[in-house]
C-alpha cells in the first residue's frame, strides 16, 4: 500500500496563489510512489469567513493569536471532517510562517488528541528562523530546515523523529511539470505561480529568505518554458507569477528564455522580483516587456548609501535610479519595497530616502510597501555591530551569539552552519578583526 502524505499550510497566509511549496513535494514524491494530498486550510478558511482581505493579510498578533479559535468555534464540522481525513495519513506535514505558527500548533494539538501516535512533519521558513533563534525543536515531531521534497522519503522511512537540512535537489529539472490536481483553482487569482530558480545571489543582512537554500540553482529555460505551455493548455491561462526571490541573477539565462517566449508566440502576462543591476541594460529591459512582463517587485529599501551598504544591498542610489530609468525607458511597470527603522538609519537617513521618493515620482510608479525593519532573529545588536564594521571581542558575547556573528559574516557556511544548528551544537568560532 502506498505511503499517504497530508501537506496542510494553515491560515492565515497569501491568499492570491497556491502554496507552490507543497505542489513541489507533491509532484516529486509522485514518482517515488508516495501519494502527497494537499490541504490548503487558509484558503479554505479565507472563503468560510468572508474576511476582508488587508484584515487577513495584516500584521496582527492578536488575530493570529485568536483565528483558531475563531474557526473552531464557526465551523466545527469542518474542523472534524479535516481530522477525519487524517484518519489514514502514514505522514502530516505542516508548513510554518511567522503568522500561522499559533494556528499550526493548535491543530496539531487537536490531532494528537485523536491520533496520538501519528508521524508529523514540520517544515517552511519558519523553522530555520526558530533554530536560528536558538529555540528548542519539540522532540515529538519531524522538522525540515530548508527545501522539503527529499525529507519526505526519509522521514517516512525512519522510525524515530528527525531534524532534516537542506536535502536539496541539485538537478531541478528533474521535478517533475506542476499540474496543481487537487486545488480548486477558482479559489484563487488567475494567476499560477512557478519558480524558474532556487535561491539567491545576492547576501542581503536583513534577508532570511536567502538563507533557505544552500545555494543557488535554477531550471533550465527550457524546462520552464514547456512547463508554461503545459500549465496554459491544462488550465486554458496565459497569467503567471514567478516567486524567485530574483528573475535576473542569471542575465544570459533571462535573455534566453524571453527569447525562447517570443519565438514560440507564447502570449503570456507575467510579474517577477527583481535585483538593482549595472548590467542589465536597455535591450533586456525592452525584452522583458516584448515577453508579456507587466509588472516588477524590486526591493529598493532605502534611498541612503549609508543604510543600503549596511544593509549589503550591493549598489547605490545612483545605480537604483539608472536601473529604474531604464525600465521607465522601456516601458516596464514596476513597484519598489521600502524599510525604515533598519539600525544604522538615522532622520537624516530617512529623510534622504523621501526626498529622492519626490525627485524621482515621475519615474518610480508605484511604492508597494513600506515595512519597519523586524529582527526576526532578536539580533539587534550583532546587525548593528555587523553593518557598522566595528569590532566587538567574542569574550562578550555567549557562544551561540559568536556562532550567529560568523554566521551572518560567512565565516560559516550556510548549509554546514544549519546541520551544526540542527545537532544542537553552538561553535565558539573565533571572530576576525577584520570586519
Amino acid at each position: 500500500m502506498k505511503p499517504l502524505v497530508y501537506c496542510i499550510i494553515c491560515p492565515p497566509h497569501w491568499t492570491k496563489t497556491p502554496p507552490l511549496g507543497l505542489e513541489f513535494i507533491r509532484k516529486y514524491n509522485e514518482d517515488k510512489g508516495i501519494t502527497v494530498k494537499i490541504l490548503d486550510l487558509n484558503i479554505l478558511f479565507y472563503h468560510l469567513l468572508k474576511m476582508n482581505k488587508r484584515k487577513w493579510l495584516s500584521l496582527n498578533k492578536e488575530f493570529e493569536e485568536d483565528l483558531f479559535n475563531l474557526v473552531k468555534k464557526r465551523y466545527p464540522q469542518v474542523i472534524e471532517n479535516i481530522l477525519k481525513k487524517l484518519k489514514d495519513a502514514s505522514l502530516i506535514g505542516f508548513s510554518l510562517f511567522w503568522r500561522n505558527k499559533d494556528f499550526t500548533y493548535k491543530f496539531i494539538e487537536e490531532i494528537r488528541r485523536i491520533y496520538p501516535h501519528k508521524k508529523i512533519v514540520i517544515g517552511g521558513p519558519e523553522v530555520l528562523l526558530m533554530k536560528l533563534r536558538g529555540e528548542q525543536l519539540r522532540k515529538d515531531i519531524n522538522w525540515v530546515i530548508g527545501e522539503g521534497e527529499r525529507s519526505i522519503e526519509k522521514i517516512l522511512n525512519c522510525k524515530h523523529n528527525l531534524v532534516v537540512a537542506y536535502e536539496e535537489i541539485e538537478n531541478l529539472d528533474e521535478i517533475p511539470f506542476l499540474d496543481f490536481e487537487g486545488f480548486n483553482i477558482n479559489y484563487y487569482s488567475q494567476y499560477l505561480p512557478l519558480y524558474t530558480s532556487r535561491g539567491c545571489i545576492k547576501k542581503c543582512f536583513f534577508c532570511t529568505e536567502r538563507r533557505l537554500s544552500s545555494r543557488f540553482r535554477q531550471h533550465s529555460s527550457f524546462y520552464v518554458v514547456k512547463q508554461i505551455e503545459f500549465l496554459m493548455k491544462k488550465f486554458r491561462t496565459n497569467y503567471f507569477i514567478f516567486q524567485d526571490s530574483l528573475i535576473n541573477a542569471n542575465l544570459q539565462w533571462l535573455e534566453q528564455f524571453l527569447t525562447l517566449l517570443v519565438k514560440k508566440g507564447l502570449k503570456i502576462f507575467w510579474e517577477a522580483q527583481m535585483i538593482v543591476r549595472k548590467d542589465f541594460d536597455y535591450s533586456l529591459a525592452k525584452l522583458c516587456k516584448k515577453a508579456g512582463c507587466f509588472n516588477l517587485f524590486i526591493g529598493l529599501e532605502s534611498a541612503s548609501n549609508k543604510v543600503l551598504s549596511a544593509m549589503n544591498k550591493g549598489f547605490t542610489k545612483e545605480e537604483a535610479l539608472n536601473f529604474f530609468s531604464t525600465l521607465k525607458k522601456a516601458e516596464l511597470h514596476y513597484e519598489i519595497s521600502l524599510i525604515v527603522g533598519y539600525p544604522v538609519e538615522k532622520e537624516e537617513d530617512f529623510q534622504e530616502t523621501i526626498q529622492f521618493l519626490i525627485h524621482n515620482k515621475t519615474i518610480i510608479p508605484k511604492i508597494a510597501q513600506v515595512n519597519p525593519y523586524i529582527d526576526y532573529l532578536n539580533l539587534e545588536i550583532l546587525v548593528y555591530i555587523f553593518c557598522c564594521k566595528k569590532y566587538l571581542h567574542p569574550l562578550y558575547l555567549l557562544p551561540f551569539e559568536r556562532f550567529l556573528l560568523c554566521f551572518f559574516r560567512g565565516k560559516i557556511r550556510c548549509n554546514s552552519a544549519i546541520h551544526q544548528l540542527a545537532q544542537g551544537e553552538f561553535v565558539n568560532t573565533k571572530v576576525s578583526r577584520k570586519a
